[in-house]
């Protein structure tokens, strides 16, 4: 069986944003090296393709410098906290204009 070398992309604050494994991609030169005898797909902690984002979108894993580990609790929260606000839906925009429309017509109450 030939092994394969699985690799991490990193963001600006080492949070990993993608794993991968040379048997589908070529890395980069920033791309850091975490497993030179894997198999054909990207493995972590035992598990093949594992999740590397919450629902949210927020990174789960960080690199150390040495070795990938998880993210804490209060890190994730940090993130989730830093998202900007989600878009008015067409239904909360309606609605606010309708209730700005009832506000004019009864004279600014």
């Amino acid at each position: 069986m030939k092994e394969n070398i699985h690799y991490i992309k990193l963001d600006d604050q080492n949070r990993i944003v993608k794993g991968f494994s040379n048997a589908f991609e070529q890395p980069e030169i920033t791309d850091i090296c975490i497993n030179e005898h894997g198999g054909r797909h990207f493995e972590l902690n035992g598990q093949i393709n594992p999740p590397l984002f919450n629902n949210q979108g927020i990174p789960l894993y960080k690199w150390d410098g040495t070795q990938v580990i998880e993210r804490t609790q209060q890190e994730i929260q940090s993130d989730i906290d830093a998202l900007p606000p989600a878009p008015k839906t067409e239904l909360e925009i309606l609605r606010e204009t309708v209730d700005q429309l009832v506000i004019d017509s009864l004279g600014g109450v």
